[in-house]
């Protein structure tokens, strides 16, 4: 592999990305990745649409997911990568996670009614299609309805933390989603530890059983790259790096394999595989 020609950390329909699995991996086999993690929140309904695509084209796709943990003043997000989807466990957190998730989108529906700005139930669910409700999908909602003009504005004045329409999910604590992880037989990786602010608290989340670092984002300078994967060295973690692409009409799109990551972040991370995973269409 060269760089850029992997990409550990995407979404799908399955959950608030644009492109349907098969579409991802095809976007991504034109884009040159050969590579590539499915990590959709709270939900790996992606992944078997996913292998399919990426056996036929002959790409190694690897299961995976992303989970919100929470801490006072922020979310912290998690992937899980070389996970087994059938695995009932995981499947039962995962189920538990989106009924979480599905009474805090009522909440905030009900929050941004009484602020004024109502929005349809129904519609809501057209706009996220077979992936679950998120606030990128309440975020887009809000748009069409003329509530705001871009779904930027949609976070900064109603649901960012913080702000009025903001609710919380039943909490998730970091060491609770690495453990959900690491059951299924996979390795827990911190995404775009820069949105922490600090490694002081990034190192912490080693404690809670973390695997690995994500110092390849799009949101990291070459600064942040350098200390990360620096941290990350200094305490035996696994770096990984990805475009966390959500499609190329979403409101911050990012395209598939566009950040530049360096070969040997494929090779020691296909290195870590549990001994049970093969790529998809191997025996």
């Amino acid at each position: 592999m060269t760089p850029g020609r992997l990409d550990l950390h995407l979404h799908t329909t399955a959950s608030d990305g644009l492109l349907s699995p098969s579409q991802l991996v095809r976007e991504a086999a034109a884009r040159g990745v050969s590579l590539l993690a499915l990590t959709d929140h709270d939900t790996t309904e992606g992944i078997a649409e996913g292998r399919a695509e990426a056996s036929r084209l002959g790409l190694t796709l690897v299961p995976g997911v992303e989970l919100s943990a929470d801490s006072p003043d922020r979310d912290i997000h998690f992937l899980g990568y070389f996970l087994d989807p059938d695995d009932a466990a995981l499947q039962a957190s995962l189920r538990s996670l989106r009924v979480s998730r599905t009474l805090r989108n009522h909440e905030i529906l009900a929050r941004l009614a009484a602020l004024g700005a109502p929005l349809s139930h129904d519609r809501l669910l057209q706009i996220a299609g077979p992936g679950s409700v998120g606030r990128p999908h309440i975020a887009a909602a809000l748009v069409e309805a003329g509530h705001v003009t871009s779904q930027t504005e949609a976070f900064s004045r109603y649901l960012a933390r913080g702000k009025p329409a903001f609710v919380l999910r039943r909490p998730l604590s970091p060491a609770r989603a690495c453990a959900i992880i690491k059951a299924a037989g996979g390795l827990a990786v911190l995404a775009h530890p820069a949105k922490l602010g600090s490694l002081p608290l990034v190192s912490s989340l080693v404690e809670a059983g973390l695997d690995g670092l994500e110092a390849f984002h799009p949101d990291h300078s070459a600064k942040n790259i350098e200390s990360f994967v620096s941290f990350a060295r200094e305490r035996s973690l696994l770096i990984t790096g990805g475009t966390d692409s959500h499609g190329p009409y979403s409101e911050r799109p990012v395209s598939v394999g566009s950040v530049a990551i360096p070969a040997w972040v494929g090779e020691e991370f296909l290195a870590a595989a549990p001994a049970w995973w093969r790529p998809a269409g191997t025996a």
